[in-house]
C-alpha cells in the first residue's frame, strides 16, 4: 500500500489507427477511471500500533502509541505522469501517496525503519501482564487467556466428583511446621513407602537430584506398576507386603532401608491410610491361614486384553493423593446427558467402597468396559484434564503434592499416550499400512532382507512425536524454504518462572518448579501474545511463511523455537537493517531502567570459561560452546558463519551477574521491544546466510533425545515393530 513496487501494470495502447482527438479522449478516461479506483483503496487509512483497551491491559503504552496514518485523497491530489520517453504507445499512471513513513521498495537499502517496524521504537516501561479471564461458568475452573471453553469440562459435559481428604493429610500439605515441610520435600519416599505396588521406570537421577536448574522428573521407555509377591524372599517386606508381614513391626519395617524419613511422618500416615480399602483388604490377607501357599492370580488368558486401566491403577501406586482409595480413570465415564451441567452434577462412575471384594470390584469395571457405548464417554486425557484444574474453594491435594505430581502426570501421560499406541495397533488395517511398505520406505528404513518387506507394524504420521511425524515436518518446513526462501530471523522464547500469572498462583509454599500444570499454562498463554505480536501487528514485517516447535529444556522450563521467512520487500540485506531489530549491548538504566535490568536477568550469558569453568556451557579444555566471550565490534557485519557478528561496543558500561563484572562481550543477541514486553529470555538471532537453513530446521525438528540398539540374529526373520521401538525408546 503505497509502495513503489505496488505501481498499476504498464498498459502499452497501440494508438497509430486512431486519431489525435480520439487518443486524448482515450487517456483521459484511463486517468479518471484510475484516479476514482485509488482514491477509493485510500479512503481514511489508518493503522494503530495498539489494541483496544477492553482486550488487554496495554493502556501503558498510550502515551508512546505511534500511528501510520495515510492522508486521504481527492481527485485533485491525484498526479499522473505520462512518460512517453521510450514508448510513445506507453501511458504510465503514478499515484502519488503521502505518508509520515516511508514504506521500503524492492531493492531499497534498508537503512531506516520502514512501516510497523516503528514499532519496534516503543520500549516499554514495564511488562506485559495476560489479561484476566473468567472462570468456566460450568466447572468453576480457573482460565487463563487463550484458553478455550473446552479445555477444562468440554464445555459443560464432564463433571467428576472431588476426591476427599481426611483433615490430618491436608494438614501436612498445607501446613508451614518443620514436620510438614519435610513431608512435602520426601514427598515421593512416602509415597513409595506406603504405595501397594512398585514404580517400574527408568528415569533421570541426576535432574531430580535438583543439583543445578530446576527439579525435573524425566523418565524413559514404558513404565509399569509391579504387584509384588505376598510374602518376601529375604525377610525384608516392601510395598503390599508391609500392611500384612510382620505388622507388629511395621513402623521399623518401612523406615529400616531409609534415613530420611521421619518415624512421626511415618506413624501418623499409618493411621490415615487405616481408612484406605484397599489397605483394610490387604491386612486383612494377615489373618489367612498358610500364607505361604497362598498366589495372586493374574487372568492370563491370551483371548484377554491385557492393556486395560482399571480404575484401581492410581490409588494402588499412589495412595497418599488418594486415602479413600478414589477410583481413578477407567473404561466407560459417560459424559453427561441432555443440556449443559450443573456444577453439582457428576458423570456416573464407580465407587470402590459399593464392592465387597476385590473380584467384585473388577467385575464391575470390566462390565462398564464391555457395555455398548450408546452415549459419548470421557477419554482418558478429559478425565486428567479435568482433575489438574484449579478451583477455589475445593479442598484438593493433587496440585500441592509438589515432585509427586511431576510423577504422577509423567505416569497418566504415558497412560494416554499408550492407549493412543493401542489404538494404532489395533488399527493396522485401517490406517492405510500398505503406503509405508514399499520399497523405498523399506530401503530409508535400513532393511536389507527382501523377505522382511511388508512384515512391519506401522507407527503412521498421524501420531504427533513419532518418528514419521517429525520426518514429515521437517520435510514440509524445508518446502517452505523451496517456496519462500531461506528464514530471516530465528527467535527462542524460554518461560520465565517468576511471571506475576505464576506467581500469584502459588500457596506461600509453593515454588514454581513444582507446578508445571501452571508453568506450562501461562508459557501457552504467553506464546499466542508472542505469535500475535510477529504475525498481526507484524513488528518485524509481513510474513511469507513460519515454523514453530516447543520443547522442555533439561531443566524442566518449556521453551519454543521460531523460524520466520519474511516477505521479500521486508527482507534485511544490509548489516545496518539488523541493528533495527537486534541488540548486543547493555541498555542504559536511566534511558529504561526496565529494559536494563531484564538484559540483566535474562540476557546475560556465563559467566563461563576463566571465569567459572564449570559452567554448564563449558566442553572441557575447547571452551564455552556458545564461543562467549564475543569480541569487541563498533559496527554490525557479516560472519564467516550462519550468524552475522553484532555491534558490541568497548564503552566500560558493566553489571554483576553471578559474582562477576560482564561487560557487552556476554550479551545474548535480544530485541528491545519483546524483552521488556514478556519479560523473560528472549533470543532473537538474524539469518544472513543459506547456510543456517538446514541445520536451523533439524534443530527445531530434532525430536526426543533417545538412543535404542537391537541386537538380533541375521537368519531371525522377525516382525518390525515400530511402535515397539518408540515405546522402549
Amino acid at each position: 500500500m503505497g509502495n513503489d513496487h505496488d505501481k498499476p501494470p504498464t498498459r502499452r495502447i497501440s494508438y497509430k489507427d486512431f486519431p489525435e482527438e480520439k487518443n486524448e479522449e482515450i487517456r483521459r478516461k484511463q486517468r479518471e477511471r484510475y484516479a476514482k479506483q485509488k482514491a477509493l483503496k485510500t479512503n481514511s487509512i489508518r493503522i494503530n500500533d495498539t489494541e483496544s483497551s477492553n482486550n488487554d491491559d496495554l493502556d501503558t503504552f498510550d502515551s508512546d502509541r505511534t500511528t501510520v496514518l495515510i492522508t486521504q485523497h481527492s481527485n485533485i491530489g491525484v498526479q499522473y505522469t505520462n512518460n512517453i520517453e521510450h514508448d510513445p504507445y506507453v501511458v504510465r499512471h503514478d499515484l502519488i501517496y503521502e505518508t509520515n513513513i516511508p514504506i521500503p521498495c524492492r531493492g531499497q537499502s534498508h537503512t531506516r525503519s520502514t512501516g510497523f517496524r516503528q514499532l519496534l521504537k516503543v520500549v516499554p516501561s514495564e511488562p506485559y501482564s495476560l489479561p484476566l479471564v473468567p472462570s468456566c461458568r460450568h466447572c468453576k475452573a480457573k482460565r487463563f487467556c487463550h484458553e478455550t471453553t473446552g479445555f477444562c469440562c468440554a464445555d459443560g459435559k464432564i463433571s467428576l466428583a472431588t476426591n476427599n481428604v481426611p483433615n490430618e493429610l491436608y494438614a501436612l500439605f498445607t501446613s508451614n511446621c518443620s514436620e510438614s515441610q519435610h513431608f512435602r520435600t520426601y514427598i515421593r519416599t512416602y509415597n513409595n513407602k506406603f504405595a501397594f505396588t512398585s514404580f517400574g521406570v527408568n528415569f533421570d537421577k541426576e535432574l531430580c537430584r535438583r543439583n543445578r536448574g530446576v527439579y525435573t522428573f524425566r523418565t524413559q521407555g514404558q513404565i509399569y506398576h509391579y504387584i509384588n509377591d505376598l510374602l518376601p524372599s529375604n525377610s525384608h517386606p516392601s510395598y503390599l507386603q508391609l500392611y500384612f508381614y510382620d505388622t507388629e513391626h511395621e513402623l521399623q519395617n518401612r523406615i529400616n532401608d531409609s534415613d530420611i524419613m521421619e518415624p512421626s511422618i511415618v506413624t501418623q500416615l499409618i493411621s490415615i491410610l487405616h481408612i484406605n480399602p484397599y489397605s483394610i483388604f490387604f491386612r486383612s490377607l494377615g489373618d489367612l491361614p498358610d500364607l505361604e501357599k497362598q498366589i495372586i492370580h493374574i487372568k492370563t488368558d491370551a483371548g484377554l486384553d491385557q492393556r486395560y486401566y482399571f480404575g484401581c491403577y492410581d490409588p494402588l501406586q499412589y495412595p497418599i493423593l488418594f486415602p479413600f482409595s478414589d477410583i481413578g480413570w477407567h473404561q466407560g465415564i459417560q459424559r453427561l446427558r441432555g443440556s449443559r451441567s450443573k456444577y453439582n452434577e457428576t458423570n456416573p462412575s464407580i465407587n470402590p467402597q459399593e464392592s465387597a471384594t476385590a473380584d467384585e470390584l473388577l467385575a464391575t469395571e470390566e462390565r462398564g468396559l464391555n457395555q455398548q457405548r450408546k452415549c459419548p464417554i470421557v477419554s482418558c486425557r478429559e478425565y486428567y484434564c479435568y482433575k489438574l484444574q484449579i478451583r477455589e474453594n475445593v479442598r484438593s491435594i493433587l496440585l500441592l503434592s509438589g515432585q509427586l505430581l511431576q510423577q504422577f502426570v509423567v505416569d497418566m501421560y504415558v497412560k494416554i499416550e499408550t492407549s493412543r499406541l493401542d489404538y494404532f495397533r489395533g488399527k493396522q488395517q485401517h490406517i492405510r499400512s500398505e503406503l509405508y511398505q514399499g520399497i523405498v520406505d523399506t530401503i530409508t528404513l535400513g532393511e536389507t532382507n527382501p523377505s522382511n518387506v511388508g512384515k512391519r507394524i506401522i507407527l503412521p504420521s498421524s501420531f504427533i512425536g513419532g518418528p514419521r511425524d517429525m520426518r514429515k515436518r521437517y520435510m514440509e518446513a524445508m518446502a517452505l524454504v523451496q517456496r519462500y526462501g531461506k528464514p530471516d530471523i530465528f527467535l527462542t522464547m524460554t518461560c520465565n518462572p517468576n511471571w506475576p500469572e505464576i506467581t500469584n498462583e502459588l500457596s506461600p509454599h509453593e515454588e514454581s518448579q513444582k507446578r508445571p500444570d501452571l508453568v506450562a499454562r501461562v508459557f501457552r498463554a504467553k506464546l499466542e501474545e508472542l505469535k500475535d505480536q510477529l504475525f498481526k501487528r507484524q513488528i518485524f514485517g509481513k510474513v511469507s511463511a513460519y515454523v514453530y516447535v516447543i520443547e522442555h529444556q533439561k531443566r524442566g522450563l518449556p521453551h519454543a523455537h521460531f523460524l520466520i521467512i519474511l516477505q521479500n520487500e521486508w527482507k534485511l540485506h544490509a548489516p545496518e537493517s539488523f541493528d533495527e531489530i537486534i541488540s548486543a549491548e547493555i541498555p542504559d538504566k536511566n534511558t529504561n531502567i526496565h529494559l536494563h535490568n531484564a538484559v540483566v536477568k535474562h540476557m546475560m550469558h556465563g559467566p563461563c570459561g576463566v571465569l567459572n569453568p564449570s559452567n554448564v556451557c563449558m566442553k572441557g579444555n575447547r571452551g564455552c560452546k556458545s564461543n562467549y566471550p564475543k569480541n569487541d565490534a563498533s559496527a554490525t557485519t557479516i560472519g564467516s558463519d550462519c550468524f552475522p557478528i553484532y555491534r558490541r561496543s568497548n564503552n566500560g558500561m558493566t553489571v554483576k551477574v553471578r559474582g562477576q563484572y560482564l561487560d557487552n562481550r556476554w550479551v545474548v543477541p535480544y530485541n528491545p521491544y519483546l524483552l521488556a514486553i514478556f519479560d523473560s529470555h528472549i533470543n532473537v538471532e538474524i539469518c544472513s546466510t543459506i547456510k543456517a537453513v538446514k541445520y536451523l530446521y533439524k534443530y527445531i525438528y530434532k525430536g526426543h533425545d533417545r538412543v535404542a540398539f537391537n541386537l538380533v540374529s541375521e537368519t531371525n526373520n522377525q516382525q518390525v515393530d515400530e511402535i515397539q521401538q518408540f515405546q522402549s525408546a
